[in-house]
């Protein structure tokens, strides 16, 4: 009984240190900006975001490079030719494709965040 009473300690424990601090979580990202249009796609293979292609104000080339793991839920959307806009400050991702744009709103924990 004891052992099974230390089991439901640790349980809660290790469950209440695995809550996402969303607000934390929401400013760092309204940190982040890319505005490209894709020239290569992303590595798809690693959670990270790392795309070439030119800049979408100055036409240079450039490289997005972000640690966080927002934009790998969308990589089913995106395609060569695609521009990607996330503007620093904001919390909408969107993608610009020929015909179409996609908006996506930053979710967490069920919640949207603006």
């Amino acid at each position: 009984m004891k052992k099974l009473y230390i089991f439901f300690i640790l349980v809660f424990i290790s469950c209440n240190e695995l809550k996402v601090d969303c607000e934390a979580a929401a400013n760092a990202d309204r940190e982040t900006e890319c505005l490209q249009i894709f020239r290569e796609l992303p590595v798809f293979t690693s959670p990270f975001l790392k795309s070439k292609g030119k800049h979408l104000i100055t036409g240079k080339e450039c490289e997005c490079v972000d640690d966080g793991r927002w934009w790998l839920q969308y990589d089913k959307y995106l395609e060569k030719g695609d521009t990607i806009i996330k503007r620093k400050g904001e919390l909408v991702f969107s993608i610009h494709k020929k015909d179409t744009v996609l908006n996506f709103n930053w979710e967490c924990e069920g919640k949207i965040y603006k």
